[in-house]
């Protein structure tokens, strides 16, 4: 269920959070591929006693890297997980994302200032925004094929309305 899916994650009175999570098979494939091509090329330059005494051994040396950098890079953009939580107690609406458990990005909203959360609709993806008093909207989470997307800008929008009474 919640492979596909963003999802409530936990719900009080005080709190609510939302995590959108990674793609794990994806980013697992992607990483297996990316070690296996930085592995093996090494062990091949290693087998081949090739060195590092010339400019085109050095270069030779990067060509597994070359190569297994475009496959390491996907598989942490799609291990990224972004959760989201509105928090009565502190007055905040907050969005982290993390790559393998890595704070990257990290945005905090006053709740006097949070309209309400949408669901923006791109040419083939949905995400999460935020409407903002006074300010332009803000993206919450990245553009995915992901579903749940409404439910929980209900549930958030549920959230935000019983909070203001």
């Amino acid at each position: 269920m919640h492979a596909t899916q963003i999802y409530i994650a936990s719900q009080t009175v005080r709190e609510l959070i939302v995590v959108d999570p990674p793609y794990s098979l994806l980013s697992t494939i992607f990483a297996i591929i990316g070690l296996l091509a930085l592995i093996g090329g090494f062990f091949v330059l290693s087998f081949l006693k090739v060195g590092f005494a010339r400019p085109l051994q050095i270069f030779a040396w990067l060509i597994p890297i070359l190569i297994a950098s475009p496959f390491l890079i996907v598989a942490l953009v799609t291990g990224a997980t972004t959760r989201i939580t509105v928090s009565a107690d502190t007055g905040t609406l907050s969005a982290r994302k993390t790559i393998l458990s890595v704070p990257v990005r990290s945005k905090e909203y006053p709740l006097a200032e949070v309209r309400m959360v949408s669901v923006g609709v791109g040419n083939v993806c949905r995400f999460l925004y935020v409407s903002l008093e006074g300010k332009q909207a803000e993206d919450l989470t990245g553009c995915t094929d992901r579903t749940g997307y409404g439910e929980a800008a209900n549930a958030m929008n549920a959230f935000l309305e019983a909070s203001r009474h």
